[in-house]
């Protein structure tokens, strides 16, 4: 592997519907879904006990006299797994907020120094399809059949031959990153449309985007929402006998859940991996919800 030092109770949200790409930050946006918590229909500030009920609720899809062992159903059911496992996971789930910008203490990772850049992330938008990182070192990198593009398929490579391909990139199309950055730019690039990269080279394509300013602005934007809650519920409690934000309870006593450094690293890397696959899953529609009807879970107006 190439390390990563780490140094509203009650509400309920919209359940997306397909994720798909969005060629402009419109309307389009809102049928997206922006985080692990959206995905089963929650806020970032969601208790245990509702993240597990609403866990169930979607699971209830995944059972065969609904979904008749359908493949899709299955595959949803895969994600939504992956997504419980870190949102009941209090250490994991710290980190996923930490890398996402929904701890009060987070720190844009795209501002941050002191976590090693030892992953790989390949800017589409700048790539030509060349070819060249590929024939170098093949064990990380791959070309999409469906856009010429070349991809980072795998972090577990030899970092000297990472560093050739990075050296001897046309267009400097590949970067070095921390694993929290590579979280973000993933995340991000299953939001944008791509294109092939010869109807991009043709002029046919859309117009190129700085995918790492979208990343370190979204993060950003959530920040500034989570700080804003943050002063509406610390006004509400003054003067009660309220001494703890509910906020900073979310996780329990980080005490409970001290980890090593390494494992603070791998859970890191961890993240990253989980990021990567859920734009796969979201390139092939596998995070498309079931489009039957659960017959007690159609309603998300117990809370």
């Amino acid at each position: 592997m190439f390390g990563v030092n780490w140094s509203s109770h009650g509400r309920r949200r919209k359940t997306f519907g397909r994720v798909r790409v969005a060629s402009q930050y419109s309307k389009s946006y809102e049928d997206i879904a922006d985080d692990y918590y959206s995905v089963l229909g929650l806020f970032s500030d969601a208790t245990p006990e509702q993240i597990k009920k609403a866990y169930y609720n979607c699971m209830k899809a995944c059972h065969p006299d609904l979904s008749g062992n359908d493949p899709e159903t299955t595959n949803f059911c895969m994600f939504i797994n992956e997504v419980y496992a870190v949102l009941s996971d209090p250490v994991q789930r710290m980190i996923y907020d930490e890398i996402h910008g929904y701890s009060l203490t987070a720190i844009n990772p795209f501002l941050e120094d002191s976590s090693p850049k030892d992953h790989v992330f390949v800017d589409e938008f700048s790539c030509i399809g060349c070819k060249n990182c590929k024939n170098v070192c093949p064990s990380v990198f791959t070309i999409e059949e469906d856009f010429g593009r070349a991809r980072a398929y795998s972090q577990s490579g030899n970092p000297e031959s990472v560093q050739d391909a990075v050296n001897s990139c046309p267009v400097d199309c590949i970067h070095w990153t921390s694993a929290a950055q590579l979280s973000l730019l993933e995340d991000e690039m299953r939001r944008v449309e791509r294109v092939n990269v010869a109807l991009m080279l043709s002029g046919m394509g859309s117009a190129s985007m700085d995918v790492f300013r979208l990343a370190s602005s979204r993060w950003e934007k959530r920040q500034n929402k989570v700080l804003g809650q943050a002063k509406v519920r610390m006004m509400k409690q003054k003067g009660s006998d309220k001494t703890q934000s509910y906020w900073s309870n979310l996780w329990g006593n980080p005490k409970d859940y001290e980890n090593t450094e390494e494992e603070m690293k791998e859970r890191a890397r961890r993240a990253a991996a989980a990021a990567r696959r859920w734009r796969e899953y979201s390139r092939r529609g596998a995070d498309k919800p079931p489009a039957f009807k659960l017959p007690e879970a159609v309603s998300n107006k117990e809370q």
